[in-house]
């Protein structure tokens, strides 16, 4: 799969990742990073063992990180678990409700990943 195609599998911006990293192979490089992170795994733990302030900074990250990389669709699943959990001391219920199109929308990007030509 090609980059740009990437992108159309993911519901990301190829046009604006391109403009901000200016290179194919530096928006590559920074994609092929993103598994590697480890904001996704800090979140999932961060989740389950009830750290509002681990899983915010999580979250908050990866939402950045989704920005900088104009992968839009991950970056508005963040959105609202990110707001859910700022300022909390406890995980909210609807945060753990908010998680799962996080999860969904990492994990298709993981998998497109997989299908990026190198």
């Amino acid at each position: 799969m090609k980059l740009n195609e990437f992108y159309v599998a993911v519901d990301g911006n190829y046009e604006d990742a391109m403009e901000r990293l200016q290179n194919e192979m530096f928006v590559v490089k920074f994609l092929r990073m993103l598994p590697r992170d480890g904001s996704m795994m800090l979140l999932e733990e961060s989740m389950a063992d009830g750290r509002a302030n681990d899983a915010f900074r999580a979250v908050h990250t990866l939402k950045g990180i989704a920005l900088n990389l104009s992968l839009t669709k991950l970056a508005a699943a963040c959105s609202p678990l990110t707001e859910a959990l700022r300022g909390a001391d406890t995980i909210p219920q609807q945060a753990r409700e908010l998680l799962i199109p996080v999860r969904q929308e990492y994990a298709r990007i993981r998998a497109a990943l997989e299908e990026l030509d190198a």
